[in-house]
C-alpha cells in the first residue's frame, strides 16, 4: 500500500473558482508512471504536477513531471505555479519563508529557476519560461483557417501564424475579442487534421481585452492531449509576449505586459509576463489559491 498527498490549486488567480486548477502530489516518489497517469486521470484536470527528487541533486533542487488525464507533457505553468505555491504553504524546500525564496526545478523542458515571493500580502510565483524556439507556421492566413476549421474573418489577415518548435505551440492573431469570444472550436475536426503533427496547444490571442489592466487575452486549446480548451495557459505566456510583439500587439519597448484567459469558459485568470532584453529570458509571475488537500491509498 502506497500513501501520497494529494492537492487541488486554483493557478493563476487570487480567488477560488478562477485560473486553472492544477492537481499537486508533493511526496510523487514512490509512485510508477503507471500510476502516476492513473492519478492525474482520476484528477481529471488538465494537468497534474509529481513533486519528485532531481536527478543531480548538484544542477536542481526538486523535480516536476506533468501529466495530463491522457499523457506525459514537457512543461505545464499553472501546475508549476500550483504546486510551488502548495510546497510553500507547507514550507518544503524552505519555500514557506519570507522574501523571495529561490529553487531550482528539473522539468522535461530543462532545468528552470523559479522564485516563491513571501510578503506582498500573498505569495507569487515566478518562473523562467522554457527556451523559445519561434518560426512562422507552415499553414498561414487562409490555409490555416480552412484547414483549423474557423472563419478567415477570425485571422488578422497581416499577421504571422507562429510555431514555437521546443514545445510544439502554435500562435494565431485573432482580429478582434468579440470575435475570439464566439468561437466556437471543431476540437475533433482539430484531432484528426493536427493530431499527426502533435501540436500541444493552440493560442488564439487578442490585443483587446476584457480587463482594462490587460494588454492581450488568450484563449489556449489543448485537444491534442486532451484538454480541448485550457482555462489559463501559463506555458504558453512567454510565447504569447513574443507573438504579439512580433504582430505589433504590444509595444515591443514594454519590459512586461498583463496577460489573461479563461474569461469565456468563465474561469478568469491573469499573470505578468517580462522579458529581459539582456539575458533574453522571459518571466511569468502569478499567484494562486488552495482548494482542497487529501491522503490517498493506492
Amino acid at each position: 500500500m502506497k500513501e501520497i498527498d494529494v492537492y487541488q490549486v486554483d493557478a493563476f488567480t487570487d480567488r477560488l473558482f478562477g485560473g486553472n486548477p492544477a492537481g499537486v502530489v508533493t511526496n510523487a516518489g514512490v509512485l510508477t508512471d503507471d500510476e502516476m497517469q492513473k492519478v492525474a486521470r482520476e484528477m481529471n484536470l488538465s494537468e497534474t504536477a509529481f513533486v519528485l527528487e532531481p536527478s543531480s541533486l548538484e544542477e536542481a533542487d526538486m523535480r516536476l513531471r506533468f501529466f495530463t488525464p491522457n499523457n506525459e507533457v514537457k512543461f505545464c505553468g499553472h501546475a508549476t505555479v500550483g504546486a510551488l505555491l502548495q510546497l510553500a504553504t507547507l514550507n518544503q524546500f524552505g519555500l514557506g519563508n519570507a522574501g523571495d525564496n529561490r529553487i531550482r526545478v528539473e522539468t522535461r523542458a530543462g532545468i528552470l529557476p523559479m522564485t516563491v515571493s513571501n510578503g506582498k500580502g500573498r505569495a507569487e510565483v515566478s518562473f523562467i519560461a522554457p527556451q523559445l524556439d519561434m518560426t512562422p507556421y507552415h499553414l498561414q492566413g487562409n490555409d490555416f483557417t480552412e484547414a483549423f476549421g474557423v472563419p478567415a474573418e477570425l485571422i488578422d489577415a497581416g499577421s504571422t501564424i507562429l510555431l514555437d518548435r521546443n514545445l510544439n505551440y502554435i500562435y494565431v492573431p485573432t482580429t478582434s475579442l468579440e470575435l475570439l469570444g464566439k468561437q466556437v472550436f471543431d476540437f475533433g475536426h482539430i484531432r484528426d487534421r493536427f493530431g499527426k503533427e502533435s501540436v500541444t496547444v493552440f493560442c488564439f490571442f487578442s490585443k483587446e481585452t476584457v480587463e482594462a489592466i490587460s494588454d492581450l487575452h488568450a484563449r489556449g486549446l489543448a485537444p491534442n492531449v486532451g484538454v480541448d480548451e485550457d482555462p489559463f495557459t501559463g506555458s504558453m505566456q512567454a510565447g504569447l509576449m513574443y507573438a504579439a510583439r512580433q504582430n505589433g500587439y504590444v509595444d515591443p519597448d514594454k519590459p512586461s505586459i498583463i496577460t489573461e484567459q479563461g474569461h469565456f469558459i468563465g474561469r478568469p485568470g491573469k499573470a505578468e509576463v517580462s522579458h529581459d532584453t539582456i539575458t533574453n529570458e522571459f518571466t511569468v509571475t502569478a499567484g494562486a489559491v488552495p482548494v482542497f488537500s487529501s491522503a490517498w491509498r493506492i
